[in-house]
């Protein structure tokens, strides 16, 4: 694959005029300090943590990455800015306990011969962006689909657009599509990538739920057969719920056996309550 920093074809499209705030300063991630903790000004080449009226930020360090540490937002920082966060790239790791709200968008990649670029989102953590979310799959950008984003806890992910080139695990949380669930064709990405296809992409909805505009029902059943929706990383195993949510179509996984049996006796030991209460 195309071994450039990805910072570069976002240099690309800043200068396309894309962006329409230029004036705020972007910031980049040397992971000079500890390695990890973002609020530390020494892991910063501004040796400063991004202030809230931050254009751009790219934590990317390379290819292969530099900064191979996990890096760490933390339960009291709140990220703000006015594009796009770029990264993580090409093999790191970032583990949200705070919140992402990027005014425009969110852009992992990973290269599929190296390691893997992962984003745990944990706890309240939150990632919103007012346009869109690019799992390994950018318009700009062949991209690098080898990413993992996992949401754990009550975690959201909030957004317009969600393209899928990776893999979306939703063990806890929910995501939420306002506009439009993006995820290409079996053969290629929805911008026409070569790299990201069905072979890299994979939505398991695990203890989370994914919440999409619209009546989604056929979409999902696209995916299905593609092999590309997973409830509890099995291929199909989910529900569909239009009812719930007016407007949206609601995406579970079907419970697992060990679970529908307590719910059944959880159930049976109710009814048996109420005709106690009753004699």
């Amino acid at each position: 694959m195309n071994t450039k920093n990805v910072g570069y074809w976002a240099s690309v499209l800043l200068t396309a005029g894309l962006v329409q705030n230029v004036s705020a300063q972007d910031y980049n991630w040397s992971g000079a300090g500890d390695g990890t903790t973002w609020s530390q000004g020494a892991n910063w080449v501004q040796l400063a943590p991004p202030p809230a009226n931050t254009h751009a930020i790219f934590i990317g360090t390379g290819f292969p990455t530099t900064s191979p540490l996990p890096i760490t937002i933390g339960a009291s920082d709140a990220v703000q800015l006015s594009d796009t966060f770029f990264g993580p790239e090409w093999g790191q790791t970032l583990n949200l306990y705070g919140s992402i709200n990027a005014g425009f968008g969110f852009a992992p990649v990973g290269d599929m011969a190296g390691t893997k670029s992962t984003i745990n989102l944990y706890g309240n953590a939150s990632l919103t962006t007012g346009d869109s979310i690019f799992i390994g799959d950018m318009f700009w950008f062949n991209g690098g689909p080898h990413v993992d984003m996992n949401l754990y806890g009550n975690s959201s992910v909030t957004t317009k657009y969600l393209a899928v080139g990776g893999h979306l695990n939703i063990f806890g949380g929910t995501v939420t599509v306002n506009n439009a669930l993006l995820t290409g064709t079996a053969t290629a990405g929805v911008w026409g990538s070569p790299l990201s296809t069905d072979a890299t992409r994979l939505i398991d909805v695990a203890g989370g739920r994914l919440v999409v505009v619209g009546d989604a029902t056929a979409q999902v059943n696209d995916l299905i057969a593609r092999g590309v929706m997973q409830g509890n990383g099995v291929v199909g195993n989910v529900n569909v719920d239009l009812l719930s949510d007016p407007g949206f179509t609601v995406i579970t996984a079907v419970p697992e056996p060990a679970t529908l049996g307590l719910l059944t006796l959880g159930g049976l030991a109710g009814i048996f309550f109420r005709r106690r209460l009753a004699v």
